[in-house]
């Protein structure tokens, strides 16, 4: 059950990374940007900047709750039942 568990989470994780990378690069494309720069100043128009954010975000809760032993994507409710958490 465990080793499922932490299969699941490593792929919720990878999953996350993917739709990070994808949704960078979109962010540098609207604005011009090579893809591979380390630094860049997106414009405040950029229409995948809050998409990108809202993905980083969640990976970094994924990375956290995995680096923790927790359940990635998963909740416990006070019955101890795991129930699938969905993104806001």
């Amino acid at each position: 059950m465990q080793d499922r568990l932490n299969e699941q989470g490593r792929n919720t994780i990878q999953g996350l990374r993917n739709t990070v990378r994808v949704l960078w690069t979109k962010c540098c494309e609207e604005d011009g940007i090579p893809p591979d720069s380390s630094f860049v100043v997106f414009s405040d128009g950029n229409k995948y900047i809050p998409f990108y954010e809202s993905a980083l975000k969640q990976l970094w809760e994924a990375e956290a709750a995995y680096a923790a032993g927790g359940y990635v994507g998963l909740v416990m409710d006070e019955r101890g039942k795991a129930t699938r958490v969905r993104p806001a």
